[in-house]
């Protein structure tokens, strides 16, 4: 049979953290028979090749080839793809691992599209990966058109493998640094047929702690700006005079020169590199950057343009000084349900990190600048840098939901407005207010936000951002609005939706279709209600939140012993008022024929989960009970203890003891 993908993964002293990515290889969706795996193990020195010959002696379509160390990924890259059998091509390294959709559906996606590549999403661990370029699908892409494709430049991608060898696309081998940007370079300009799987977890990008890649070490100047300049040589080489030609160069001017020089980046490096890095950088500009590239940039990176070409390394590091200082805050100030959608208010205010103050910008006629510190702004060209009239019109504040256990990562849209507050002649802050609109039944790219997730706050000025996790700070107000909701997610499909906060204060939002936590919210000032109504039971429980509909039904069974009987279940609209939710469970039961104790549990696919709710039926009569949830009576018996605790404190201070 045929193979649709050959996986290409170079090894190198990975040790037992191979595993984790082969067991995600093994457990892919797409038949074995279909794929295949080549490690080549770039010379180990420990016992990585042993591990991998003895894993992979009787695996179907999985093989190890062992190379002389060659210092780097490109040779066994090449070395795999001469090897590779495969329709297409997937690079993909030692430390990482895939979903286990991941070679089905980029397969898939790559047929429906005629692509030549294919981006599947990727979520970082431990390190940061892209996440724009997933917000929405994409097919016959081109760099020239889809400027995007820019945020995404390793090589852990499907390719056509007929359109690597017609491109006579290969890595550079031996230890050059931005290896998998030329590669990808080369591929983007190659074709205008790349595609992107957004809407699955393809990749998973790994840092890990235990082991190193090599590319994790810190670059020497010289090394790592010549491969910038080698890419400058392919874009000149391949790409013709004009806007787009500047706008590349620009962009490795920008994330890989100037970044270099990032505020904390720049700054934790030793005073020797520090100095290094700016006379290497300085050359490189001054030989293949045109000034007039510096209107491509960013308004913050033109600011660590201005001052690099003046030749000053004091001022250089004083940018990045200042930009270590940029935050911002959020505050949550409520919260309100519409539907299936938790509108969360927030509002945020830019800082400085280094005293929590609002940070001040100064206004000069009709143009406003960055509060530069007076060695900066005593620079004609850093100060002229520092204008930020126009950034400032497009200040953004964005919000994003992520969820560990997926490693989904998507946008929450968000609507502000910007306040400026004077603060002195000239001089003003900034205050951004805005609601968060976390739609629980389409959040996760048009799917339900299932499991639990947490938010983080953006703010974008001019180049720099700053990241805040929603939650640290409340609004006094504000958890009088927060209550949870009973929503209907699609029409076989309801949750239970629980805003709270974790032990970090962090907000969360729990979508959980099996209701699991449904018991603790019974309203303790009525109790649940128990009928016996011509033969038959009703159930009427009191809730304490809100629901999206007038009434979800809900498959509910009675679980005694040994037996079960099926019920039917609705959540009924009470009341809608914010300050005091009210539902109410209701369910109707057939007569239940045996004595004793039965509990009311949700059928959820694969076995009912208990409400903590007990009916008890004893000489012909019933009863109900509301069991909490072992989480609150472990706070309640902590809560009793402390009482006591401190009433005994109390009792010996007054001589009672």
């Amino acid at each position: 049979m045929p193979i649709d993908v050959t996986v290409i993964v170079p090894v190198h002293n990975t040790g037992r953290g191979v595993l984790e990515g082969l067991e995600s290889l093994r457990s892919q969706t797409l038949p074995r028979s279909r794929f295949e795996v080549v490690y080549v193990d770039d010379g180990s020195t420990d016992e990585t090749g042993e591990l991998l010959d003895a894993e992979l002696a009787d695996e179907e379509n999985f093989s190890v080839v062992h190379i002389e160390n060659s210092g780097w990924p490109g040779r066994p890259r090449n070395i795999g793809m001469d090897r590779a059998r495969g329709e297409f091509v997937l690079f993909m390294d030692d430390d990482d691992h895939l979903g286990v959709e991941a070679l089905e559906r980029m397969v898939a996606k790559a047929r429906e599209d005629s692509a030549d590549i294919v981006i599947g999403r990727m979520t970082g661990i431990g390190r940061k990966a892209p996440r724009e370029i997933f917000q929405r699908p994409m097919s016959g892409g081109s760099l020239r058109r889809n400027r995007i494709l820019l945020t995404t430049l390793t090589v852990h991608k499907l390719f056509r493998a007929e359109f690597l060898r017609s491109n006579g696309l290969r890595f550079a081998e031996g230890r050059v640094r931005l290896e998998d940007h030329m590669f990808m370079l080369h591929a983007y300009l190659r074709t205008e047929a790349v595609s992107v799987v957004h809407d699955y977890t393809c990749y998973y990008w790994v840092r890990h702690k235990n082991f190193g890649n090599i590319s994790f070490k810190p670059p020497e100047p010289a090394d790592y700006l010549g491969s910038v300049e080698k890419i400058i040589d392919i874009i000149e080489a391949e790409v013709e005079p004009g806007e787009f030609r500047d706008t590349l160069i620009a962009h490795w001017y920008r994330s890989k020169l100037l970044g270099r020089m990032q505020g904390p980046k720049y700054l934790n490096q030793p005073e020797e590199s520090a100095h290094k890095l700016h006379t290497v950088a300085r050359s490189l500009v001054e030989r293949r950057i045109p000034e007039r590239l510096d209107a491509k940039l960013n308004a913050f990176t033109r600011l660590r343009a201005a001052a690099l070409r003046t030749g000053r390394h004091e001022l250089v590091r004083g940018v990045a000084e200042f930009e270590v200082d940029l935050a911002h805050r959020t505050t949550v100030t409520g919260f309100r349900w519409e539907g299936t959608t938790l509108h969360v208010d927030v509002e945020s205010t830019l800082v400085r990190k280094s005293d929590r103050r609002p940070l001040e910008f100064v206004r000069e006629g009709e143009s406003v600048y960055w509060d530069l510190p007076s060695e900066l702004a005593e620079e004609p060209s850093v100060r002229a840098a520092a204008e930020i009239s126009s950034p400032m019109k497009r200040l953004k504040l964005r919000t994003f939901a992520r969820n560990r256990a997926s490693g989904a990562d998507v946008t929450v849209p968000t609507s502000f407005t910007r306040v400026e507050e004077p603060t002195g002649a000239g001089r003003f802050t900034v205050r951004l207010t805005g609601t968060a609109e976390i739609d629980v039944a389409r959040g996760n790219l048009g799917s339900p936000l299932l499991g639990r997730w947490w938010f983080l706050t953006r703010v974008d000025l001019g180049g720099t951002s700053s990241d805040h996790k929603v939650g640290p700070l409340r609004a006094p107000d504000a958890e009088a609005s927060r209550v949870p909701a009973f929503v209907k997610l699609s029409d076989d499909l309801s949750a239970l939706v629980t805003p709270s906060y974790n032990g970090k204060g962090h907000l969360t939002v729990t979508v959980d279709p099996a209701c699991q936590k449904l018991a603790a919210l019974v309203r303790g000032s009525q109790r649940p209600v128990l009928a016996n109504d011509n033969g038959s039971l009703r159930l009427h429980i009191p809730l304490a939140l809100h629901t999206n509909d007038a009434r979800i039904t809900l498959p509910l069974r009675l679980l005694g012993t040994g037996e079960s009987v099926e019920a039917t279940g609705s959540v009924l609209t009470e009341s809608a008022a914010v300050d005091s939710p009210r539902a109410v469970l209701a369910a109707e039961m057939p007569t239940i024929p045996s004595q004793g104790r039965w509990q009311v549990a949700m059928e959820s696919g694969q076995q009912p989960v208990p409400l903590g709710i007990t009916l008890s039926r004893n000489l012909g009569r019933w009863s109900v009970t509301v069991q909490q949830p072992p989480r609150l009576r472990r706070f309640a018996v902590r809560a009793y203890r402390a009482l006591r605790r401190r009433a005994g404190r109390v009792a010996r201070s007054v001589g009672l003891r």
